[in-house]
């Protein structure tokens, strides 16, 4: 069998141009052993077509475990426990309605006011019964409402950001064995932490959105590096919010595809979370799933850089 000398492509006995590249074959063709030699590889298998293939994204590199069973190992660890998690959950819950209604009721009253007062311009007035007429929508109204509004947006990212952080941190006490209380957890945040995991997860919400400013994708991406953030703040006492944030993207290099291909294995599931009843088996499952991922990446990374003893 003949081989193309300039780009390597299989030749047919008869050819006299490459028909992959148009070389000139008449100037000599290099057998299978000779492109071997020449080149120092073998990079022409000849495939059979009956053999078996199967999806390699199956197995983490280097980790030597399927999704389904680390999906497994935190459902062992869950049982009996989806208990532990239903007041964190309802507290979080609570937190993102009581947000969400202020921001909807300042957006409202503050949209409703411009409206008004721009189609309007003299002013809109009501009749108010022993006071005679008002007009309830002042520029000092609409600014208190925007401060108002403005406000409960942060408020909003800023549970997002600290839910985050509770619900991996309740994950890795289910993993330990420790009870999983949320209350607990972040009243440790603000009196033991000296505000590092309120930190990170902020930062980590501000690149995560700006990332995702570039089309989304990125700032998909940028979330699986920093994943293994709080996991690395609660194992080391010692890390500040930034060096987490650098140590997860290190850790995570390599890994990301995994990490995410595990994350929207929950795809389904989360489309169920609408229905927010579905939250206090979901939430649970799916964030002890990708803590045991973590610890397992973790304890990999430790022994593949541990120095080695002579």
């Amino acid at each position: 069998m003949n081989y193309c000398p300039n780009c390597g492509a299989e030749l047919r006995p008869e050819a006299k141009f490459c028909p992959s590249c148009g070389y000139d074959l008449e100037q000599g063709t290099l057998s299978e052993e000779e492109y071997g030699e020449q080149h120092g590889t073998e990079p022409f298998v000849q495939v059979n077509t009956n053999d078996h293939f199967e999806l390699e994204l199956e197995k983490a590199e280097g980790l030597n475990v399927t999704r389904a069973e680390i999906k497994k190992l935190a459902q062992e660890k869950l049982s009996g426990r989806y208990g532990e998690w239903c007041k964190t959950i309802i507290l979080l819950i609570g937190a993102n309605i009581v947000a969400s209604f202020i921001f909807q009721f300042a957006y409202v009253r503050f949209f409703t006011n411009s409206f008004l007062n721009l189609f309007n311009p003299y002013g809109y007035y009501t009749y108010d019964y022993g006071y005679g007429y008002n007009r309830p929508f002042s520029g000092i109204s609409m600014f208190m409402w925007f401060l108002v509004m403005m406000a409960a947006l942060v408020l909003i990212f800023l549970i997002a950001a600290l839910t985050t952080a509770v619900l991996q941190w309740c994950a890795i006490h289910t993993l330990r064995g420790n009870r999983a209380d949320g209350l607990q957890i972040f009243a440790y945040f603000i009196k033991a932490q000296k505000n590092r995991v309120l930190k990170a997860n902020v930062l980590i919400a501000i690149y995560t959105f700006f990332w995702s400013l570039l089309f989304v994708i990125p700032g998909i991406i940028k979330s699986a590096s920093y994943a293994m953030t709080n996991y690395l703040l609660e194992k080391d006492d010692s890390l500040s919010a930034s060096d987490a944030i650098l140590l997860s993207r290190q850790m995570m290099d390599g890994y990301k595809l995994e990490f995410l291909i595990l994350r929207y294995s929950f795809f389904f599931w989360n489309l169920l979370a609408v229905f927010q009843l579905t939250n206090f088996y979901i939430m649970p499952y799916q964030n002890v799933t990708e803590i045991k991922f973590l610890d397992m990446l973790y304890e990999h990374y430790v022994e593949e850089n541990s120095p080695i003893e002579a």
